[in-house]
């Protein structure tokens, strides 16, 4: 077995920690790569470094279903690579195939099997890791991040989403396909849209509103809030280009609704001032490039018409920023 992978992986599960509000210095104590090394994303580290600081997490967070959640939240740090196979890419089997590539050659620990039966594509995730309650949360963390892509790529919803557990609650909530229980991590695909075409209208989506996440996300605080900021870049980091709903960020921070309510009362917002402040800040940035119209911009913003778009727009530019 492969005892090495790419940095970005570990770096995206180090910064989850961080948005979840876990201890990064003690994270990092239990690793043997120097903090130092971490700063190369094109660098390599130990599967060892790698498994520990997914045991660390789990034992910090309390998280049952922390690799569903992680892979979640890995949606826009992969949108960029999505980008890039889906232009290299005339079909989504050609896409699933350099996915594949770039699995086997950065995350070796993962391996896709695909196998058709009747009208459908079947994805099998495989591990290599040994450890069973970590490597189901390393798989669920894979599914859960493929699921996602593939939605961006196709024209309708993927078939089937089988997991081998039988508690489906915490999984049926958040993913919008069927999930059912199996022996193994899959997804199915009707054939008829892996022969298909990608979704071009979805990567123009990606092409406009990547660079505004990006600039977002490495925008300094306004303001001490620590939970806010946390609660902030997670809306960032789980949009799909859409933002999320509010179940899905609550989800992440295994608490209840009235508990993150509560906490955000404190800090003087609410969820609903966090979610139209990333709007606004992103409608500006739309609105600047003059190259989108309103309803092109009332669509990539999640308004189901222009006018709802506008009547924001209105409420947004009599109140102060932030």
């Amino acid at each position: 077995m492969c005892t090495n992978l790419s940095s970005q992986h570990l770096l995206n599960l180090l910064d989850y920690a961080v948005c979840k509000g876990l201890d990064r210095r003690l994270l990092l104590s239990q690793l043997d790569v120097p903090e130092s090394d971490l700063t190369d994303e094109k660098g390599w580290v130990s599967l060892a470094d790698y498994t520990r600081l997914w045991a660390g997490m789990l034992d910090l967070s309390r998280d049952p279903h922390l690799g569903l959640h992680y892979g979640y939240y890995l949606n826009l740090r992969a949108l960029g690579l999505v980008y890039q196979i889906s232009l290299a890419s005339s079909s989504i089997e050609q896409a699933l195939g350099l996915l594949a590539d770039y699995l086997a050659s950065t995350f070796p620990v993962i391996n896709l099997v695909t196998t058709q039966h009747q009208d459908h594509l079947i994805i099998e995730l495989q591990s290599s890791l040994l450890q069973n309650p970590l490597k189901n949360q390393v798989l669920d963390s894979v599914l859960f991040l493929m699921y996602r892509e593939i939605s961006l790529m196709i024209e309708d919803d993927i078939a089937e989403v089988q997991v081998p557990y039988s508690q489906l609650e915490e999984y049926q909530r958040l993913c919008a396909s069927p999930i059912t229980t199996a022996n193994a991590h899959r997804l199915m695909v009707e054939l008829r849209l892996v022969a298909g075409p990608i979704n071009r209208r979805r990567l123009k989506n990606l092409d406009v509103l990547l660079p505004v996440f990006l600039q977002l996300l490495g925008q300094s605080p306004v303001r001490r809030s620590p939970f806010a900021d946390q609660v902030r870049t997670m809306i960032l980091n789980l949009c799909s280009p859409e933002l999320p709903c509010l179940d899905e960020v609550v989800s992440q921070f295994a608490m209840s609704h009235r508990t993150f309510q509560r906490k955000l009362t404190e800090e003087g917002t609410s969820f609903r001032s966090i979610a139209d402040d990333i709007k606004r800040q992103m409608a500006t940035h739309l609105e600047r490039g003059r190259t989108l119209g309103t309803q092109d911009i009332a669509y990539l913003l999640g308004y189901s018409a222009s006018s709802a778009y506008l009547h924001a727009a209105r409420k947004w530019r009599q109140q102060p920023a932030g």
